[in-house]
Parts: structure tokens; C-alpha cells; sequence
């Protein structure tokens, strides 16, 4: 695309794009203290690059409005565009951020009032004996207490909707003349959606970033006011370290097992259920599904109570027992399994009964392997929330013995002596050998979690 641009247009593309680069690093380094005086310049600069090639990207489609002028009004254009949707919905967001700020600036001026009688601003406030600032500040709410924020990123999402009309009403004429200008902010829309990507990509992997640099850190490098992103020398004796403080291949033996036995009961248990709710036929079918659909929105919190009570009374407790029996069943597999299962015509079941099979054939024979994406996807989402459960491990194991990896990292926060230390590279360290075999799972089977979850969405 871009060898079929003149030159001219090359060059303003070039040009353009390495302005907004330029932009966008300026508006990085401005709250930085770091950055010279320089970063000042960066904002002209990136302007010029950006304003300078406008007139000869819009040269020739200014020239072709002019002998071809565009039909239909511009209002009834812009509302085609699926772009003029997005920009209705940035201004409802500006309008309720505003409505925020309002409230926000009432609540936060009574506040003040009911602390400080008579005072219309905190530095007035703060000349009275009584007024006690801390009091003030905790007694307001979330709003309140950043209403100007609410209205300034208001302002900010207002003004970019007015830029974005302003570009859509004057701009995009010119755009629909040239097909060449088509096809430059073809470039500009790739280059925008790549930007976009790298920058989720980037924000995503920081904290797995971070946790690996921070273990290879002392420690009080690691507690330092100014945060380093790559260590002054690499520490590796973190590892041994954790190895030596916890006992992590007992921690490893007791999350492999038990998670492999809850991946287990909750792919056999909901397997067998997802067949009763979509293929089979009985009174309370549906009530008895809406009860399973109820057990989503009960977190374990509310219900770890009489969960322990009947773990105590199993004598399952500090036992591998007492970590997986209450995971056994998974609600939401349930219902996506169902989904997958309904999604497959009954002639297939009737084909199976012809040769023989039973309930369990059709379902070992005829729906697993029709299945089968899903069925990855859900044991190894199950196999993830396995390996990474803490909550209940927490509350239900006492001794080293029994420990899964989650708990074990959150002791080393313990010296010999039961004390705590700052150890926090050491931590790190620990974490980072926790997730090994949870990054290499889904690296090796990502491809069967896309499928499963486009297929399950779909159907």
C-alpha cells in the first residue's frame, strides 16, 4: 500500500507518523522531573512535522471536490460512519464524568462547610484552630475526594470528540476524493491498531516483567525509592535461597496432585451433567439448570463457612482430601459444556443408539470428540484455577505437609525464628517458580484455549 502512494504523499506520511511518534514521547516525558529542558522542544517539533504536510496531503483532493463535488449532506455522511457511533458514546461518558464532578464538588464544599464553618477553600480552612485536615480528607468519598480529575479527563474526552467531529465534518470529504489519501490513512489506521496491540501487550506483560527482574535483586535495591527496571547486578542465589527456606518440591508434589484430582472431578462430574441438561429429557430440567446457573454468583467467601464445618467433621482437615472435595464441581464448565453439547444435532446420538451404545458410549464416542476443543479449553482453565488457588488451601492447611505452592510463597515472608523480613527478591523468586509450569502450559496449548472459547462463545 504504501509503494502505491506518490512521493510527495510518502513523504508526508513519514513525515506525520514520525510527529505523532515524537508527540506521544513528549507527553511521556512531561511529568518526569528526569528529562531536561529538552523534552520542551519535542512538543514544536512533533507540531511542525504533524501541520507542515497537510497541504500537500490534501492537495489534490481539495482539487477533485471541486470538480466532483460530494452528493448528500454532510450530517447524513458523518452518521454512516460506524466512527460517529464510538464518538456518541465518548460524549454519554463525558456527560456522566461531568455529572460526577458536579456531585463531587457539592459533596466535597459540604464536607468542608460541616468541618470548617464559614471557609470556602482549604487554605481558609486551614487558618481555623478546630479544622483538622486528615478528619476532612477521610470523611470524604471516592468522588469527592478526586472530583477535579472527573472533570478535567471530561474536558479532555470532550475535547478529542470535538477534534475527531471537526476531522470527520471537514476532512473526510477530502479523504473520500483522493483515493491516494485513502490509502495514506489506511497506513495511519494499521500503524494506530500495531501501536495499540504492542501497547496492551506491554501493560499486560510489566507485572510478569517486574516480578522476574525484582528476583534478581537485592533486597535493597528492591525497597529503593526510585524503582530500577533492570537490576545492578543479577543475584541468582535468590533461587537456591527459596529452595532452602520452604521445602517447594513438597509444595509442587501437593498442587500437582490436587489440582489434577479437581481438573478431574469437575471435567468427569460436569461432562455427566452438561449430557443431563442438554440431551436428556425429565421434570425440573430447567428449574434444576437455573439452580446451577445461582451457584455463579456465590463466591466462596459467603460459603466457606459450612464448607469447613463438613471438611472438620470428614476429619479432612490438613489433608489433600480437604483441599480438592470442594472443588469438585464447577458450575460455570457445567454451563459451558451444555452450551457445546446442545450445539450438536441429536441425529448423531440416534446414529450411536443404531450401534449399540449406551448413555456412556455416546458420550465417550459421540460428543467428547465433537467437542473437543472445549473440553481442552475447560480442563486447563480448571488446572490453572487449580494451581492457583489460595483462598481455600489458606483456610483448610496447617503444615508444611499439606501446603500448595500459592500458600507456601506467602511464607516466606517468615524467618526460622517466625519472624517477618523484608525479603521481598526472594518472594519474587519464589512467585516466578509458581507460574513456570502455568506459562509453559498455556504456551504449549494456547491454541486449543482460542478455539474452545471462540466455539463455546458462538455457540
Amino acid at each position: 500500500m504504501f509503494k502505491r502512494l506518490s512521493k510527495d504523499k510518502r513523504i508526508g506520511v513519514i513525515s506525520e507518523l514520525v510527529g505523532f511518534a515524537l508527540l506521544i514521547f513528549a507527553l511521556v516525558l512531561l511529568p518526569l522531573r528526569t528529562a531536561g529542558g529538552w523534552k520542551y522542544a519535542l512538543l514544536p517539533a512533533a507540531a511542525l512535522m504533524i501541520l507542515i504536510p497537510i497541504p500537500v496531503m490534501w492537495r489534490d483532493g481539495i482539487r477533485q471536490m471541486k470538480t466532483k463535488p460530494l452528493t448528500g449532506s454532510h450530517w447524513h455522511r458523518m452518521r454512516q460512519s460506524g466512527f460517529f457511533d464510538l464518538l456518541v458514546l465518548l460524549t454519554a461518558i463525558a456527560l456522566v464524568l461531568f455529572v460526577c464532578w458536579g456531585f463531587g464538588n457539592v459533596t466535597w464544599h459540604t464536607t468542608l462547610h460541616r468541618f470548617a464553618p464559614g471557609a470556602s477553600s482549604l487554605e481558609e480552612a486551614r487558618l481555623q484552630p478546630d479544622f483538622i485536615e486528615y478528619n476532612f480528607h477521610q470523611d470524604l468519598n471516592l468522588i469527592a475526594g478526586s472530583y477535579p480529575a472527573f472533570g478535567w479527563i471530561g474536558l479532555a474526552i470532550l475535547a478529542a470528540v470535538l477534534v475527531c467531529g471537526l476531522y470527520m465534518r471537514f476532512v473526510s470529504p477530502i479523504v473520500q476524493a483522493d483515493e491516494h489519501l485513502q490509502m495514506a490513512h489506511g497506513i495511519y489506521r494499521i500503524v494506530a491498531q500495531y501501536a495499540a496491540a504492542i501497547l496492551v501487550v506491554v501493560i499486560s506483560l510489566f507485572p510478569i516483567y517486574w516480578m522476574v527482574i525484582s528476583s534478581l535483586k537485592t533486597s535493597d535495591e528492591l525497597l529503593r525509592a526510585v524503582p530500577t527496571l533492570w537490576p545492578d547486578k543479577f543475584i541468582w542465589a535468590n533461587y537456591p535461597n527459596v529452595l532452602k527456606k520452604a521445602p517447594f518440591d513438597r509444595y509442587l508434589l501437593n498442587t500437582l496432585v490436587t489440582t489434577v484430582v479437581m481438573m478431574l472431578g469437575e471435567m468427569t462430574i460436569g461432562v455427566m451433567a452438561a449430557y443431563g441438561f442438554s440431551k436428556g429429557d425429565f421434570k425440573g430440567k430447567n428449574l434444576l439448570f437455573m439452580l446451577v446457573l445461582g451457584a455463579l454468583m456465590v463466591p466462596i467467601q459467603v460459603t466457606f463457612v459450612p464448607i469447613y464445618v463438613t471438611i472438620s467433621r470428614l476429619n479432612a482437615i490438613d489433608t489433600w482430601a480437604g483441599v480438592f472435595l470442594p472443588n469438585m464441581v464447577s458450575a460455570y464448565f457445567i454451563f459451558m459444556l451444555r452450551q457445546n453439547f446442545m450445539a450438536v444435532d441429536n441425529s448423531y446420538i440416534e446414529a450411536g443408539k443404531i450401534d449399540g451404545m449406551g448413555r456412556f458410549g455416546t458420550i465417550v464416542h459421540v460428543l467428547c470428540p465433537m467437542c473437543k476443543p472445549t473440553l481442552i479449553t475447560v480442563s486447563i482453565i480448571s488446572f490453572i484455577n487449580g494451581w492457583n488457588s489460595y483462598f481455600w488451601p489458606k483456610m483448610v492447611t496447617q503444615s508444611e505437609a499439606s501446603r500448595t505452592i500459592a500458600v507456601g510463597v506467602q511464607r516466606l515472608k517468615e524467618t526460622y525464628a517466625g519472624q517477618y523480613v523484608s525479603n521481598f527478591n526472594e518472594i519474587m523468586a519464589g512467585a516466578v517458580m509458581a507460574i513456570i509450569p502455568i506459562v509453559l502450559l498455556f504456551l504449549i496449548l494456547q491454541k486449543y484455549i482460542m478455539t474452545g472459547m471462540s466455539k463455546a462463545a458462538m455457540k
